[in-house]
């Protein structure tokens, strides 16, 4: 949980201030020792002791280049493939009392020889932590046991790893900086500067270490809300106005702004303003036109000249401009601008845009100045507000989400995407439509970092700044909505980027929309849009000068490994201009690199399919036809169809990694769409997809499962029913939910009825705006899917799925007092339990004693607290009396209270309640366990502080109303699992 201190009163804090104080150890990449013929690939080991009650537990790990398996006490928790993004993952329940083993298995990649770094922060109930990070104390072996992975396993004959360098502190972002959000945080934090008068003091900003930030003006009435910004090669400051217009600010030396001119007022709405020597360029959303206003010899500028018109919307429309190397303009649009239908198109031509087909999708376009020439680089965005251009020559955006589809299994986070050449990113405006569209696809251009809920407008690199490194490189994205500038650091691996994201600055309100650099260095800020007050503001570092830190072996190997792959990653772009090899097959296609094996893709969809057809199901390397036979169905190519699912009912593709058992699947999918195979052929495949569902990745089984419901699988609807019960994530246990909603075939009385119980449960789901009707259309496609006769037999199930009836798990009968239990008591009264225990009554008790309202087994319950579905494969029974006897001994930080003080003085306890909208203006507070359902609502705006209560939302006593043999009852149930 998040410390929030809110008001004036705590002015001046920096960000960096709890990292000062909880300095922990950096980790070292590893590898195996060397081993010319694995490359270090092999087995690592660590073991430990946790000698007291661990509150959280957070793993944070990478491969550089390589395969990764993580393991604790020989349990597989996460893979990793070679160009995955930074891995930070919750491990809290697998590290109890006693002693740990926690392991790594690196495979070699095709590119690269091994890395991997992990770091293990754990955080116990006295408030002390300790880290595990990889160093000289691990253990490695390139050839090991079997039972390698056994706590006990004698290790002594094993060698200590080669260290390869401490990972670069950009990769280890303090809790205190990430770009989570909590259900405190506002959404609509920017109203609060709607009729100010001023733009908001920076005393009260949160920012990075070493940093200071002044307010330099604020708008006047006259000057209407500010959208964009551009600095001139003298200083001052263009500013495009929200309605109509461009203003210039001259600043002197001090930061004043000694003048405020109009150099125009017919230009609606500039969202995107560029300097090509002195002449400005602007993309005028509301005029739906790039112009041209060229400088004059009396310091003005001339009448504007068009460049570039497009037609469409402009809700998510023309945005922000860039100038490339290469001397023309990149120009990023939102998904109500019309693609331009003439002119190059780098994208595939299997796309529906290229086919005729009418799409809402936002792009990129590269515009000569002099030619006025229009290319399509990229398409597949929703609304990138920003568009930025690296040292390397690549392109980065900021690209939002759909506030509507938020909690859905379909939604997709703001992300920071690397916009490669004919990246297609998946993105089509058609939210509402049902069934819904899912937006990522194995076919998508490689999706970059995500950032979670916001609202994107500018970014830019730091390269033109004055900040000392790693801010110089970084690159600056703003969060209209959350107030917010985030850092990404962009460290080149592969062909394209690994990226870390870190807060560098907030503040509430600070409804940020664009930022530039003086000539000086220093960060220009303004705030605007949706009519509200604006300000502008300057930033500069006044820290120490940073110390440069020599380059680590494995850093000095990443970047030469990294100038590899992108020459080929340039060379397979440079023949999409007709200019390289014109090859076909070629190996690329089976790169471990997946901006590669996507542009190599990309080549292979711009040459005649007769040309390839044959081969693509034929080639002897699987991975190779893998990605030919994607393009193959991507491509609706008839006379492949049949082949294209024998080969993939024979080839091994299970055993292969995650992406390409993704890309097997939903090629399996695009050929099934509108086609299906002869019976035989049928139940082969249905056979196999059967035999590896489910996946132990859940991108899998999402594809996986609505393959076998199509293909009317028997027992797709008994394994989906497994997998919806046992999920501990919303969106998961919604996507199952949704797919078997109108399956027909493998239903038994007990998966219905447990079906519509997990409906039920969805009333607990906390969405955007469109939540209510996709679990109402769940729900009613259901229905209509079961016979009069069925629908009859279920009526009181069904009845009771219905959100709009009230809780799921109605709040029990108050039950008397049987015995003051304690730790010393139940234990000797349990073993005096003569009977045998009854799991089914346990059950009931599980309701009588209110434990139904925070916790679930097997499906049965609510998720306010810790799943208790197998947990004595997790727990002692002498622990788990523990947290039912004495609940506040040890509190998990995710399950913690927290106390909220408000403004006027105001002091509330309790824990996030279930259910509601994101982005709600109000914190749901559930203040009193016995009935969560009461919710007090407390506006964030009036939130001055919150702070972690030790105290635990479980009451104490609540097995005071059981007897010895109901507590072994209840206990049996938990046993059991489900």
């Amino acid at each position: 949980m998040k410390l929030y201190l809110l008001n004036a009163m705590f002015a001046g804090l920096t960000l960096t201030a709890v990292q000062a104080i909880a300095e922990m150890p950096r980790p070292q990449w590893l590898r195996c020792a060397d081993d010319s013929d694995k490359a270090g690939a092999g087995c690592l080991r660590k073991t430990f002791v946790v000698e007291q009650p661990v509150t959280s537990a957070t793993l944070h790990a990478s491969g550089d280049g390589t395969f990764v398996e993580l393991y604790i006490d020989g349990k597989l928790f996460a893979e990793l493939e070679p160009y995955d993004p930074l891995l930070r993952v919750d491990v809290t329940e697998r590290c109890g009392a006693g002693p740990h083993v926690l392991a790594i298995r690196l495979k070699q990649s095709a590119l690269i020889r091994c890395a991997a770094f992990v770091r293990l922060e754990l955080s116990f109930a006295d408030s002390s932590q300790h880290t595990i990070v990889t160093d000289d104390t691990w253990k490695c072996d390139a050839n090991a046991a079997s039972n390698w992975l056994d706590i006990a396993f004698d290790d002594s004959n094993w060698q200590r790893p080669k260290l390869l360098g401490m990972v670069d502190a950009r990769l280890l972002t303090p809790a205190d900086r990430t770009t989570d959000i909590d259900a405190a945080e506002n959404y609509d934090q920017w109203k609060q500067a709607i009729g100010a008068t001023a733009g908001t003091d920076p005393a009260s900003f949160q920012l990075t270490s070493g940093f200071e930030i002044e307010l330099l003006r604020s708008a006047e009435k006259d000057e209407d809300s500010w959208v964009s910004m551009a600095v001139d090669s003298q200083g001052r400051v263009i500013i495009g106005k929200e309605k109509v217009g461009l203003l210039r600010l001259t600043l002197n030396e001090a930061g004043s702004v000694d003048r405020v001119e109009t150099v125009n007022d017919t230009m609606q709405e500039c969202r995107g303003l560029l300097f090509i020597g002195d002449d400005l360029y602007v993309n005028a959303n509301n005029s739906k036109a790039i112009y041209r206003l060229p400088a004059t010899a009396d310091d003005l500028f001339g009448e504007p000249e068009l460049i570039y018109q497009s037609s469409g919307g402009a809700g998510h429309g023309r945005n922000d401009l860039t100038l490339g190397s290469n001397g023309k303009i990149y120009s990023i649009q939102g998904d109500s601008v019309d693609l331009p239908t003439d002119g190059v198109d780098y994208t595939s031509p299997y796309r529906d845009a290229r086919r005729g087909i009418k799409t809402s999708e936002g792009h990129l376009l590269r515009i000569d100045p002099q030619t006025k020439d229009v290319e399509v680089l990229v398409g597949g965005l929703r609304n990138p507000f920003g568009i930025a251009i690296n040292s390397r020559g690549d392109c980065f955006t900021y690209d939002a989400d759909a506030e509507y589809d938020m909690g859905a299994p379909w939604y997709r986070p703001t992300r920071v995407n690397h916009l490669t050449l004919g990246g297609d990113f998946g993105w089509r405006g058609v939210t509402k439509q049902w069934p819904p569209y899912y937006p990522d696809h194995p076919d998508n251009a490689v999706p970059g970092l995500s950032i979670g809920k916001g609202s994107p407008t500018a970014v830019k690199f730091g390269s033109h700044s004055s900040f000392p490194s790693p801010y110089r490189d970084a690159l600056f994205i703003l969060d209209w909505t959350y107030g917010r500038v985030i850092a990404v650091h962009v460290i080149p691996r592969g062909s394209s980027y690994l990226m870390a994201a870190e807060t560098f600055l907030q503040g509430r309100p600070l409804n940020v929309t664009d930022l530039d650099f003086a000539p000086d260095g220093s960060m220009y800020l303004i705030t605007g849009g949706r009519a509200t007050q604006s300000a502008l503001y300057r930033l500069r570092y006044r820290g120490d000068e940073a110390v440069k830190l020599p380059t680590t072996e494995q850093q000095n190997y990443r970047e030469a490994t990294a100038n590899a792959a992108l020459s080929i990653r340039w060379q397979l772009e440079a023949e999409l201009t007709g200019t390289g090899r014109g090859s076909i097959l070629i190996p690329e296609l089976a790169s471990d690199d997946p901006w590669i094996r996507s542009a190599a893709r990309n080549l292979l969809e711009r040459t005649e399919v007769a040309e390839w057809r044959d081969a693509a199901v034929t080639h002897a390397d699987d991975k190779v036809a893998l990605s030919a036979m994607l393009s193959l169905a991507r491509n609706g190519d008839r006379k492949s169809r049949t082949k294209i699912v024998e080969r993939l009912c024979e080839m091994d593709w299970p055993g292969l990694s995650r992406s390409w058992r993704e890309t097997a699947v939903y090629t399996l999918a695009l050929c099934t769409e509108r086609w299906e195979p002869r019976e035989k052929l049928k139940q082969q495949l249905v056979s196999r997809l059967e035999s590896i569902y489910p996946d132990r990745e859940f991108s899998v089984n999402q594809i996986t499962s609505e393959l076998l419901v199509r293909l009317d699988s028997q027992a797709v609807v008994s394994t989906t029913m497994d997998l919806a019960s046992e999920s501990t994530r919303q969106a998961e246990q919604m996507h199952y939910l949704f797919v078997i909603r109108n399956a027909q075939l493998g239903w038994t009385p007990e998966l219905r009825r447990t079906y519509f119980r997990l409906l039920a449960g969805t009333s607990d789901y906390i969405g955007g705006q469109g939540m209510n009707d996709f679990l109402t259309k769940i729900r009613s496609d259901a229905i209509e899917s079961l016979g009069s006769d069925v629908r009859e037999a279920f009526a009181d199930v069904i009845q009771a799925s219905d959100p709009t009836r009230g809780p799921a798990y109605p709040v029990a009968t108050p039950r008397p007092i049987v015995e003051q239990w304690t730790l010393d008591t139940m234990p000797t009264a349990l073993s005096q339990v003569t009977r045998p225990s009854d799991p089914e009554r346990g059950k009931q008790l599980f309701a009588e004693a209110s434990c139904v309202h925070c916790h679930r087994v097997g499906g049965y319950g609510r998720l306010i607290g810790p799943d208790l579905t197998n947990v004595s494969r997790r727990f002692s029974q002498r622990d788990l009396l523990t947290s039912m006897i004495e609940p506040s001994k040890v509190i998990p930080e995710k399950y913690q209270s927290m106390q909220v003080i408000t403004t006027d003085g105001r002091v509330f306890v309790g824990i996030t309640a279930l259910g509601g909208d994101y982005r709600s203006t109000k914190l749901r507070l559930a203040t009193n366990a016995l009935d969560p359902y009461a919710i007090t609502e407390i506006e964030k705006q009036e939130i001055e502080e919150i702070q972690p209560s030790q105290t635990s939302w479980m009451p104490n006593g609540l097995l005071n109303t059981l007897t010895a043999e109901e507590v072994a009852d209840l206990l049996a149930y938990l046993n059991a699992g489900h």
